[in-house]
């Protein structure tokens, strides 16, 4: 396993991490925990979770595992999360996680869930910083961190209102969308805090498409996951890779995968950014030129979401999935109703795409599956 350096913190941690939501069975809790528990085995440190993954089962899991691996005396490092402003609210879902993961202290607590530019400031004025300072004196968290979908161009914004008390981050980022993530991780890591990467393999977007993405492989490889995660282990920003493990048979992949390891070189990392930009020119690619919408509709994320539906070959799920759980806009109508057809979007774009037509197509995206619902509800 390689194991790297949190931060300023000093604390070594893998640079493979598990994100414990994607259990495959969080019914069967016990099979479910010896998978975190094999993680472990295997050299694995560094476990995320959060309340409400997997069905809220996801902490009562790992909770299992964590038993299992104070018998051995050997350190691990456990994150999880609250979305949570208020003092009240953030102390109770912490004594909650606390007894839920058979812990005394979190390792690592983040602000969850900061999708929007000024979510943070939102959430400081109810207390939320004030509040995980209290925590952390009290020794009930020992480093304070957010995680955060935000593109690069937010997050130094972020940054300047933290009152220098983050000390890790943890930010969506692979070789997908790189172009609108790698700057925030740059400015992070410059400000001395921990980098984790959630979506290393883009929700399973890239194992689930292994022939479109085939450009991460490089000679060698058993699959596409050694180029994934290749590519955001060769990073020097990137302090831990979080996979999602399913099962057992996942950690052995991706602990093989790291134990192959062989970092990019800085011009590697740069081919592999063209190459991911080049393998579709129906993608948008996250230059973000679009960003100055006058009527401030998000067209990145309305566009990087469609970037889903095109892989699902039109399934239209993947890209109001993503639009709702990632970029935290679940109703894709409202979000573009200021939206005044002026085209500006389109003259922006680098790519030319047909930006105000996939507007619409994501529309009637939602009203079908809302229709769908409903009439499955119904029955």
């Amino acid at each position: 396993m390689l194991y790297r350096t949190y931060g300023k913190t000093g604390i070594e941690v893998s640079a493979l991490g598990m994100g414990c939501m994607r259990f495959e069975s969080p019914d069967r809790p016990d099979e479910m925990a010896q998978v975190a528990y094999r993680a472990f085995e295997r050299g694995v440190t560094y476990f995320d979770t959060a309340p409400f993954y997997c069905g809220d089962k996801s902490e009562d899991i790992l909770g299992l595992a964590v038993r299992e691996m104070k018998r051995t005396g050997r350190p691990f490092r456990i994150a999880t999360k609250t979305m949570e402003s208020k003092e009240e609210e953030i102390r109770a879902q912490l004594e909650r996680s606390l007894k839920r993961l058979n812990v005394d202290a979190i390792d690592f607590y983040h602000v969850w869930c900061l999708v929007h530019p000024n979510q943070l400031s939102e959430r400081k004025k109810k207390g939320v910083l004030t509040a995980f300072r209290k925590l952390k004196e009290e020794g009930l968290i020992r480093h304070i961190c957010v995680s955060t979908h935000l593109e690069h161009t937010y997050l130094t914004e972020m940054f300047e209102e933290d009152e220098g008390l983050f000390e890790g981050i943890l930010i969506g980022l692979n070789a997908v969308n790189s172009a609108m993530r790698v700057e925030g991780a740059r400015e992070a890591a410059r400000r001395g805090l921990g980098v984790v990467t959630m979506n290393t393999l883009g929700g399973g977007l890239i194992t689930r498409h292994e022939d479109h993405f085939a450009f991460l492989r490089r000679p060698g490889d058993r699959s596409v996951l050694d180029g994934a995660l290749r590519f955001n282990l060769s990073l020097p920003e990137v302090t831990v890779a979080l996979v999602g493990f399913r099962n057992q048979a996942d950690v052995d992949s991706a602990v093989e995968s790291v134990e192959r390891f062989e970092a990019l070189s800085t011009e590697e990392i740069e081919a592999t950014r063209n190459r991911a930009i080049a393998s579709s020119q129906e993608f948008c690619t996250q230059c973000n030129y679009c960003r100055d919408c006058r009527a401030g509709i998000p067209v990145l994320r309305f566009m990087e979401s469609y970037n889903r539906r095109i892989l699902a070959k039109d399934d239209p799920k993947p890209a109001i999935d993503q639009l709702k759980w990632h970029w935290g806009i679940e109703d894709a109508n409202a979000a573009l109703a200021s939206c005044t057809q002026c085209g500006y979007c389109q003259e922006s774009c680098t790519q030319h795409l047909p930006i105000l037509s996939r507007f619409e197509q994501l529309r009637a995206d939602q009203a079908k599956l809302a229709e769908k619902k409903a009439a499955e509800q119904s029955q």
